[in-house]
C-alpha cells in the first residue's frame, strides 16, 4: 500500500483529479490540504508559491496508473507527485483498500 501526494496549482485541479481517480478505483481516502506553500530560492531570497496537496491511499502496483492518469488529466496543473509506502494501517481501512481499488 502507498500514501500518494499530488501537488496542484488550483483547488479545481485537485478536486477534478480526486473525482477522476476515485471513479477509476485508483484512489481511496482522499484529502485536500489548501494551506500549503512551496518555497523557492530566487535572487538570494525565499519566494512562496501557493499550492494544494491532494493525498490518498492506493495499492503500490497502481502507482504508474495513478501517475499516467494524473498527468493526462492535469498536464502542467500537476506540479509534482510522489508516494511513500504504508507499512501498517488499521484492519478496516486495509480491507476497504483491498476491496475497493482496481484489481492488479
Amino acid at each position: 500500500m502507498i500514501h500518494v501526494t499530488f501537488q496542484t496549482r488550483t483547488i479545481e485541479a485537485a478536486e477534478k483529479l480526486a473525482g477522476h481517480l476515485m471513479e477509476q478505483h485508483l484512489l481511496l481516502f482522499p484529502t485536500i490540504d489548501t494551506d500549503h506553500e512551496e518555497l523557492t530560492w530566487v535572487n538570494r531570497a525565499l519566494e512562496r508559491t501557493s499550492q494544494l496537496l491532494l493525498q490518498g491511499m492506493s495499492k503500490a502496483l497502481l502507482y504508474r496508473d495513478l501517475e499516467r492518469e494524473a498527468y493526462a488529466l492535469l498536464g502542467d496543473d500537476l506540479v509534482r507527485m510522489h508516494a511513500v509506502p504504508v507499512v501498517n494501517m488499521d484492519p478496516h481501512a486495509q480491507q476497504v483498500l483491498l476491496e475497493q481499488t482496481a484489481k492488479v
